[in-house]
Order: structure tokens, then sequence, then C-alpha cells
């Protein structure tokens, strides 16, 4: 229990602190996520079969995990942030505009406003612990009280960034974006067991689709609403179209084709740019000079910009500079996407799946269709891949061809390792952890230590040479990923989360996971056991 309190409460302690020199009151959401994460933690080590038990474990681990976050506020107050050349003065200014409540409870004292924060997030740590222990300690299935308890934060983070100008949306949401790609890749890779290695492409499709349908750019305008389903059609086809050529493909054969596509299409897209306005592409068809018009479809190097947001009666335009209906848009996406993939999980083509990834031959000869299999697993994969590329392209209202390059493949893939293949909530664990680090934590916190750095330099009257190189360090995320699954390799190579099956794959010689682990998968998922 004190364990796990004080593992989520280092995640909110690190949160306060990047996030906490000018924005302190991130430390109430940092509370209320690292509480639930301690009393979910908990539960993972001690369950409990007592509701009431399993709430007193939860309450007294989230308590923890919010009194550390806010210790961690005390921390940035009186230690890191004059460290960091922030006067007393700015300090108190950022904590009552940033801390919710501070001024209607009138909390004039910044020692008052600490010590509030700091009540706040140990009792929203403790209620959400608890409820989340107890929750996920009923025998139901699905759990609708678990996911109601996990659900609350998540909906009230816009509520509260709003409330105190903390900004994190601008990086909450394309964190979720990135998750959803990842769910979809968990098909292919975790459930099928094929690695792809170009899953990028079928997010360019999505995206560059609703460029084209959604913009001016072609004089084709249609609705968003409509152009989300064509963008994740047209990717599910393309999957389709990968999927067909590589069926006699393994291993490091399947991954290699599945690079190359994925290298091809950005590379593609750039084409299709077109030449000069009324210049024209000569081809020759058996020596004979054949003249085409060139169409600028994609916009070459330069992308496609606008491209049209959401429209809804009641709300109107999805605005830039309001980000919760597009908070809210992307929850409801992928709420829809956790639910289909669940069931999809479960079915018969999810047991086919799985079938093929243990042993092909052996699914071949106990009458899988092996052929029809691959393919929807590619194409499954794919659509929800252009549904994250439909969203991201309204959301950012531009494209280019640079977004979608190898890199963001391995960083899905790695998504999916670290959380655990196969397992839909360590793929979304494995997702908050990387991009976390990679669109909040590794930025401020190299903002943070170049601030030291700075007002470090300027005190002592020294040089400032290793300022750069810690603004540096946000340009070597991969390297920092990659380390991460090195070590991931090294010492749990199921990842943080994996499903009870593939963790005995990867510990053969234990004999008490190998004699727990079918039956503990089956007792949380009874159609496995059928």
């Amino acid at each position: 229990m004190i364990k796990a309190g004080l593992i989520a409460g280092m995640f909110g302690a690190v949160m306060t602190i990047v996030y906490g020199t000018h924005k302190p009151g991130v430390a109430i959401i940092a509370g209320m996520l690292s509480g639930l994460g301690a009393g979910l933690l908990a539960f993972q080590r001690s369950p409990q079969a007592n509701p009431k038990k399993a709430a007193i474990l939860g309450a007294e681990a989230g308590a923890i995990a919010g009194a550390w976050t806010g210790l961690a506020l005390f921390v940035m107050a009186f230690v890191i942030a004059p460290a960091a050349g922030i006067s007393a003065g700015d300090f108190a200014e950022h904590l009552s505009e940033t801390v919710i409540l501070a001024d209607t409870l009138g909390l004039g004292s910044d020692i008052l406003i600490l010590l509030f924060a700091f009540g706040f997030s140990t009792l929203t740590g403790a209620l959400l612990g608890a409820a989340a222990c107890a929750a996920r300690s009923l025998p139901l299935r699905p759990n609708i009280p678990l996911l109601a308890v996990i659900a609350l934060p998540v909906l009230l983070i816009p509520l509260i960034d709003r409330a105190g100008n903390l900004l994190l949306l601008d990086a909450l949401i394309p964190i979720y974006i990135f998750i959803l790609l990842a769910l979809g890749l968990n098909i292919v890779v975790g459930y099928a067991g094929l690695l792809d290695l170009g899953y990028a492409a079928f997010f360019a499709i999505g995206a560059y689709t609703t460029a084209m349908l959604s913009s001016p750019h072609l004089g084709i305008n249609l609705s968003f609403w409509l152009v989300i389903w064509v963008a994740a059609a047209v990717a599910a086809i393309a999957g389709l179209t990968l999927g067909a050529p590589t069926l006699p493909l393994r291993g490091d054969y399947l991954a290699i084709v599945t690079l190359g596509f994925g290298e091809i299409v950005p590379i593609l897209f750039r084409s299709l740019g077109g030449g000069p306005p009324g210049g024209t592409l000569t081809l020759r068809f058996f020596g004979m000079p054949i003249g085409i018009e060139q169409v600028d479809l994609t916009g070459g190097n330069k992308g496609i910009n606008p491209i049209s947001p959401p429209h809804l009666p009641l709300i109107g335009d999805f605005e830039p500079s309001n980000k919760i209906p597009w908070y809210y848009l992307l929850i409801v996406i992928m709420g829809l996407a956790i639910f289909f993939i669940n069931r999809l999980r479960d079915s018969r083509q999810g047991r086919a799946w799985m079938a093929m990834r243990e042993d092909e031959l052996a699914a071949d000869a106990m009458g899988i269709n092996v052929v029809r299999t691959k393919l929807l697993a590619f194409s499954m994969g794919a659509m929800f891949s252009g549904f994250g590329g439909a969203f991201y392209g309204a959301f950012i209202g531009a494209i280019f061809p640079s977004s979608f390059d190898f890199s963001v493949s391995i960083i899905l893939l790695c998504m999916v390792i670290l959380g655990g293949l196969g397992n839909m909530t360590g793929v979304i664990v494995g997702g908050l952890l990387i991009q976390g680090a990679d669109k909040m934590f590794i930025p401020k916190g190299a903002e943070l230590f170049r601030r030291i750095a700075e007002t470090k330099a300027r005190a002592e009257d020294t040089s400032t040479v290793g300022v750069s190189a810690l603004q540096d360090l946000t340009q070597q995320r991969l390297l920092l990923f990659g380390i991460v699954l090195v070590v991931m390799m090294l010492v749990r190579p199921e990842g943080l989360l994996p499903n009870e099956r593939r963790k005995a794959e990867l510990h053969p010689d234990d004999d008490t996971i190998n004699s727990n682990s079918v039956a503990a998968e089956a007792e949380a998922d009874p159609s496995l056991a059928a």
C-alpha cells in the first residue's frame, strides 16, 4: 500500500515540479490522477474481495500519493522556484491565479493556499483511490463502477484547467491522439502478432483524406462528421492493400515490407503536390509520349492549410482557441474505440487473432482462415489510425508530410511494447508515460533546469555553456525512449501491464506463472474459459 502510494505519488510530484513554477495549480489535477493510480496499483499488488477492505486500502494509498504531490508543491515554492529565479511575489501571483477555489474561499495568504492545495490533493487522492479500489473488487463484467471512477477525473480535467488557466489541454489532446493510434496498432501487433513498422502511413492517409475532403484546397468542403468515417474507411482499405501482398510473409520480412510502406506513403503525398500551375507531366507508354496535366492533390511539402473544423448547432465551429470541445470529442472517440476493441477481442475474430499469434500453422490446421484473419487485423488496425488521422487533421488545421515520418511508427510501437502487448490498459498506460514524457515532462523539465542553470550562472558570474545542452535535451527524446526500451527488455520484457498469457510465454521457467496464468486470465475474462 505504501509502495503503491509512493510510486503513483512520484508521478504527481514530477508533474507538479515541472509545471509548478508558473502553474502551481496543476498540483490539484496531479493529486487526483496520482490518487486514482495509487488505488488501482494497490489493488493489483494486494487484491481484496471485500469492497470495504478494498476501499480502506485504496484510501490509504491514494492519500499517500496525494500528500506526496502536495509536498512537492511546498518544495517547489520554497526551494525550486527561488533557484529558478522566480521571485516570491511572482510565485504568489501564480499561486492565487491557478489554484482553484483559492479566491472563492478568500485565501489571501500564500501559506493558506499551499495548505489548501496540499489538503485538497490529499483528500481527492484518498477518495479516488478508495473508489477505484472498491470498484475494482466488484465481480462485474463490464465493471461499470470502475469505468465511472476512472472517467470522473478525466472529464473534470478541462473544467479545472479552465478555472486555473493551466493550459494542459494543449499537451493532453496530442497525447490522447497517440493513445488512440496505439490502441489500433495493438490489434495488429498485440492481438494478431504481426509486426507493423509502417503504421504511421495509415495515420497519414486518414489525415490527408480529411484535408482533401474538408478544405478549400480541392474545392470540396464536406462536413467533418461525414469525412471522419470516409477517412476511416479509406485507411481500412489501405490496410487491406498492405495486407494482401504480405500474406506469405512473417517476422522480419513482414516488418521490412511494412517499413517500406510507411516510407512510401509520405513520399507519395509529397509527389502528388503537382508542379507549377498549368504544367504537364510527360509519361511514355511503349515509347509514345503522353502528357498529363498536373493536379495539386496534396500540396506537396507545404501541405494543406486550412482544414475546416467540426461544427455543431449549439457550439458552432470548434475554435482553435477553445480546446474543451476538442477534448470531449476525442474522449468520445476514444471511449467508442475502447468499447469496440474490447468487444472485438472477446469475439470469435479476436480469438482467431490470438490463436494465429501463438502458432499460425496450428491455427490454420484447426480451421481458422488465416488469410481472412490477417487481412482483418491490418484493416481494423488501420481503421482506428484513420479515425486518429481525421481528428488530428481537423484539430491542427493543417497537415504536412513531415508529420508522418518513421519516428511516429516507432514511438507508437514503443507505447505498445512498454505498456504490454495485447493489453489495452497497458497500452494506455504506456502511451501516457511515453507521450507524457515527450509532450510534457521533457520540455518543461528542460526549461526548468535551464532557468535554474541560468540563475546560478548569473549569481556566480560564470559561463552558461551547459545551458544549451539542457535545451538540446528536448531533441534527444528518441534516445531516451531507446534507453527505456532497452532497460525494459532486460528487466521486464513483457511490459508494465502484460496479459497473463504473454507473461507466461516470456517466463517459461516460472512454475507459478505457468500454473496460474491461464486460470487468472480466464477469471478476468470469462469468455476465454469457454
